[in-house]
């Protein structure tokens, strides 16, 4: 039906979400989000799916789905990358509540409906998150537990959490989240568009800096398509985004010794864990390999103490 707005009597006082999806050439999938979002239990909601300069179909798939339902807004843009998208949605949204939604992946019939309910009530800062699952990018009904991590977290300490676990032991996905516009209205928080990826963290990481209300639930309420090409497989780029971030963060946390700590930690750990995929590491692989071959194996263990003394 053209122009089509539903909504439940009940839910006319209703608290308005902002759902914002960043859409880049993703027309074969954005329909998918789009009623997943329809087909929510709590209907008072509005969505501005943001055409981030796609070649695709993406400008035709996004007009059918604006003329059919009138809580849908087409904000076409030159091509800003994705945090240049979510903040262009940030600048244009009306509701109470943020929900970010990326337009290759999908969220359950009760997903606002559970989170609304949990923070609407509260009137200091609050936000709601929950547990996701990943799915193939061709069938969302393919579950996949590849490289599944966690998005729980283990105390009540939110920001040193997010600061040492993310990635490694922690991952929570934009859509899992509920926020309080107020992050972003009030405390004028956006996406660093400077950063090349990690961009979400270093949001969550400011964010969570306000100490706000966190309210979890623990239910499996957002779907992650997984795709072959995905950005976080470009290992690489990924290290140097990370860092990057982390570099920002430790200036902004730069009169806490405690952060600064974390931090400093959480930095070492990114070196590590990516040190297969930093520059030249296949270069030096050969001269282990090489030094292997012509070194005995005594002077090998002396070198593997030095290296082990020198990074204590």
């Amino acid at each position: 039906m053209e122009g089509r707005m539903i909504l439940d009597a009940s839910q006319t006082h209703a608290p308005l979400v902002s759902v914002i999806i960043p859409c880049y050439n993703q027309a074969r999938f954005l329909p998918e989000a789009v009623h997943s979002l329809q087909a929510q239990t709590y209907q008072n909601w509005e969505c501005l799916i943001i055409n981030d300069g796609s070649t695709d179909e993406t400008a035709k798939a996004a007009t059918a789905l604006v003329a059919a339902d009138s809580r849908l807004r087409l904000i076409s843009q030159p091509n800003r990358g994705l945090a240049g998208a979510r903040n262009r949605g940030l600048a244009e949204a009306r509701g109470e509540f943020i929900q970010f939604l990326d337009s290759d992946d999908v969220i359950a019939p009760t997903k606002l409906e559970q989170q609304v309910s949990a923070i609407s009530s509260r009137t200091e800062l609050a936000l709601a998150y929950c547990d996701y699952y990943k799915a193939s990018h061709t069938d969302l009904t393919v579950i996949g537990e590849e490289a599944y991590t966690s998005p729980l977290f283990n105390s009540e300490d939110h920001l040193k959490e997010l600061a040492l676990r993310w990635e490694s032991q922690l991952s929570i996905p934009c859509h899992c989240f509920l926020f309080d516009a107020r992050f972003f209205t009030q405390h004028d928080i956006r996406f660093d568009e400077s950063l090349p990826n990690h961009e979400d963290w270093d949001c969550w990481m400011c964010i969570f800096a306000l100490k706000p209300k966190v309210h979890c639930i623990p239910a499996k309420l957002v779907v992650y398509r997984l795709h072959p090409e995905a950005m976080s497989r470009k290992i690489a780029n990924m290290r140097r985004g990370f860092l990057k971030a982390i570099a920002k963060q430790r200036a902004l946390f730069s009169g806490n010794e405690k952060m600064l700590a974390v931090l400093e930690r959480k930095r070492r750990e990114t070196e590590s864990i990516y040190r297969e995929h930093a520059p030249l590491y296949p270069a030096r692989r050969v001269l282990v390999a090489m030094a292997k071959a012509v070194l005995p194996e005594n002077w090998i263990r002396q070198l593997r103490k030095r290296k082990e003394g020198s990074t204590l």
